[in-house]
This record gives structure tokens, C-alpha cells and sequence, in this order.
């Protein structure tokens, strides 16, 4: 039960990252993703990432994890949109390439422990973020396991006379 109730938690705050990246537009114009990314192995020296740093598309997807003993979920698009969840707080904003891979998020509610970040590493299935408030998040890819098995069936419908 405790297993189901932790994994129903972090597919909500999965999906509530995706909702909240999808119905956010950027007035920023950058260049658009080609396509092109090979998830299995994270890019060395790729464009702007710096030699060996973390790229827009190393870090791109949904992360979870717990920081504290609270849930965080990290979402990244691969145009740099980015979502934290966190202790009830949910801010927004962007990831960007330089030297470094770096958040710059804003809360509804003021909060700042998530303000601005430092994409650390990106490898193994793991991201880890040091926040400017001097949290970090050690983060995971979560485990993609299929659609549930224990679903209902939907009655089927009485057919309807033909139409004169």
C-alpha cells in the first residue's frame, strides 16, 4: 500500500509538471529542437554546453526525488521551460546553456529556495541541481512501467433502432 501511495504521488506531480509546462508559453524565441537526441548517453561538449558540462537535452524530461524528507519533481522541456514542485510550492521558469546549465525559476508564492540552480551532473538516470539558497536536489528519471492492469471495463453500449 505505502509503495502504491509513493508511486500514485509521483506520477500526479509528474503529470501536474507536464499540464503546467504544456499551458505556459515562452516570450522568448530561441532556436528550435531539431529532433535529434540520443538519450542513452549524455553529450560531451555539445553546442554552448561547455567541454563535458550538462546540455539542455541531457537534462530535458521529468526527475524525481526527495530532498529533506519532501518530494521534489523537476521538469525540463527540450526548449528550456522548466517546472520544480516542492513543499507545496510550485515555480517555473527556464533552463539555460552557457559554462554551465543553469535554472532560473520564479514562485506564485515568493518562495526562493529554488530561485536559481546549477545543473551539477547529468548521468545515470540521476540529475543533481545546487540551488543559490544552498539546498540540492539529487534527482532521478522515474521508472516508466506501463498503463495500470486493474482498470474496470467500460459496459458497452445498447445498440440504437435504425434511423427513418
Amino acid at each position: 500500500m505505502r509503495t502504491w501511495v509513493r508511486k500514485g504521488a509521483a506520477v500526479a506531480a509528474a503529470v501536474v509538471s507536464a499540464v503546467a509546462l504544456s499551458a505556459c508559453g515562452s516570450q522568448e524565441k530561441g532556436p528550435e529542437p531539431d529532433g535529434k537526441r540520443d538519450s542513452a548517453a549524455p553529450s560531451a561538449g555539445a553546442s554552448q554546453g561547455g567541454a563535458g558540462g550538462v546540455t539542455l537535452a541531457d537534462a530535458a524530461g521529468a526527475w524525481l526525488g526527495t530532498t529533506d524528507g519532501k518530494p521534489v519533481t523537476l521538469t525540463i522541456s527540450t526548449g528550456g521551460q522548466t517546472v520544480v514542485i516542492s513543499d507545496a510550492h510550485v515555480c517555473q521558469g527556464v533552463a539555460k546553456e552557457g559554462e554551465t546549465l543553469t535554472l532560473t525559476l520564479s514562485c506564485k508564492d515568493g518562495n526562493t529556495d529554488r530561485e536559481s540552480g546549477t545543473v551539477g551532473s547529468a548521468e545515470g538516470g540521476r540529475l543533481v541541481v545546487t540551488w543559490a539558497s544552498g539546498l540540492t536536489d539529487t534527482l532521478s528519471k522515474p521508472a516508466v512501467t506501463g498503463l495500470p492492469t486493474n482498470m474496470p471495463s467500460i459496459p458497452s453500449l445498447p445498440s440504437l433502432p435504425p434511423q427513418p
